[in-house]
């Protein structure tokens, strides 16, 4: 893992390398890595697989030895098919491993659903800055000092509050709007006092009872206390941010048809947010493609369709091959129909790229065996494992000259606009409304767990203020 960390390109959690880096130019250090496990987003752990990992992690904390801290690179938002809280359970193993003089510092993205026993159990948790999420290593190095100053005895006090704001993910993009200037303030803060403030985005589909946008402040005094609730108030004033306004599909489709006829490229760029394989879509939806196919769209770009069994035909047919291909043939469903084309494929990969922009810049990605083909008007690119199309080496592998197409088809919620940004500004971007796993109409969806009212959901919802404390504070 220190071997895999140090490579140009390594292939973990960004956190990780960054932390590693940022440990070794501070100082002598004794590192003990443990387990890394990544997966795209999906649905729950299976509990079985998280209790014998959990073993695995706890029986190898405790064969190092005496240990002077601990560091956790977590996502945040985990779920298994056996209990709620799986993220709590392994912060809570750490904690009784480590004992509680020992350090424990973590890392977690910025739509971790963060719970009591996270924050009862770490000494501090550092969340990201940036959506799309660019600064993932910079987080990681950013736990080197913080760890350092933990293991020198410092500790600070936990102010901790939920929101009863479920927001939908395209509402917490960064570059703008109320989220933005939330983690904006609370970084304008920052002080030796004041250390570290997370103000965490939450993930919805996780319908779990620590849903929310949550605000965590860790510092000295009575200043962390008074950021804390000027924060949650900032939040609560501007939530009418946090409602979805998308373009109807016929629309988008529509405007594709129209950038065709246009003879020029880069257009417009259409988000397939409801399928988005980073938050847990399966990357197969048809709604957005089949509507180009039907309409006659020219000149546009699609990526990524995941189909490893389309993928294999290609790959069986070869380079320049002309094929009838049905795409969805073996899993076809009410938002992933099967659609049968006329083919021809334009080039094969093995899948094994090397992120250049954005959230993949300069880390190892596998695609799968993945092959780009030409439907009627559609190039699109089909790979075998889920992975949202957040990077344009996605389609360069292939050749493909992304400015050359009119339109572009992403299926991604927003990490595709730091990817994509050298072509499409934002007032090129349409988020459609089509089906699918991860469509930010929450409305759309069956809540089980999830803490009710809760806004936008639930519009007669009322906050007040809390009463804060320290250790763990007032969710």
């Amino acid at each position: 893992m220190l071997a895999e960390a140090a490579k140009p390109a390594p292939n973990m959690p960004a956190e990780i390398p960054g932390f590693v880096e940022a440990m070794n130019a501070a100082g002598p250090w004794e590192p003990v890595p443990i387990i890394i496990t990544a997966t795209e987003p999906g649905g729950p752990v299976e509990q079985g697989f998280f209790d014998a990992t959990l073993a695995r992690m706890r029986a190898m904390l405790a064969a190092a030895g005496r240990l002077d801290g601990i560091y956790i690179s977590n996502h945040g938002a985990m779920t298994s098919t056996g209990a709620e809280d799986p993220d709590g359970t392994l912060y809570a193993m750490v904690r009784e491993a480590a004992g509680s003089a020992v350090p424990v510092l973590s890392t977690v993205d910025l739509h971790a659903n963060i719970s009591r026993r996270m924050v009862d159990s770490a000494d501090c948790i550092l969340s990201y800055r940036t959506n799309p999420h660019i600064d993932r290593r910079e987080r990681g190095a950013d736990a080197a000092p913080l760890m350092r100053r933990l293991l020198s005895g410092e500790r600070w006090e936990k102010f901790f509050i939920r929101m009863p704001i479920a927001a939908p993910s395209v509402t917490l993009l960064t570059a703008q709007g109320v989220y933005s200037e939330m983690i904006a303030e609370g970084q304008r803060h920052i002080a030796p006092d004041l250390p570290v403030v997370s103000v965490l985005g939450g993930f919805a589909f996780g319908d779990v009872r620590e849903g929310g946008i949550t605000i965590l402040v860790y510092g000295l005094g009575e200043k962390p206390a008074q950021l804390a609730r000027q924060l949650a108030e900032f939040a609560w004033a501007g939530r009418e941010h946090f409602r979805v306004q998308l373009t109807p599909l016929e629309e988008a489709i529509s405007r594709a048809v129209q950038a065709g006829c246009s003879g020029t490229g880069s257009v417009i760029c259409l988000a397939d947010v409801a399928d988005n394989p980073g938050g847990g879509g399966r990357g197969n939806t048809t709604d957005i493609l089949e509507g180009l196919l039907v309409n006659r769209a020219e000149n546009v770009l699609f990526g990524n369709f995941v189909d490893a069994a389309a993928a294999a035909n290609c790959h069986a047919a070869g380079v320049g091959a002309s094929l009838r291909i049905t795409l969805n043939e073996r899993n076809d469903d009410a938002d992933g129909r099967a659609v049968p084309v006329e083919a021809v494929v334009l080039g094969l990969s093995n899948g094994l790229v090397t992120g250049r922009r954005g959230i993949y810049a300069g880390r190892s990605v596998d695609m799968g065996p993945a092959a780009a083909i030409r439907a009627s008007g559609v190039t699109l690119v089909i790979c075998s494992r889920r992975i949202q199309c957040a990077d344009p080496v996605f389609f360069e592998i292939f050749g493909l000259d992304i400015g050359a197409f009119s339109s572009l088809v992403v299926k991604s919620r927003g990490h595709f606009r730091a990817g994509f940004d050298a072509w499409y500004d934002d007032s090129r971007i349409i988020e459609v409304d089509a089906a699918g796993l991860t469509s930010p109409i929450l409305e759309r969806f069956a809540w089980k767990r999830l803490p009710r009212p809760v806004w936008p959901l639930d519009t007669d919802t009322r906050w007040q203020p809390p009463a804060i404390e320290s250790e763990p504070g007032n969710p």
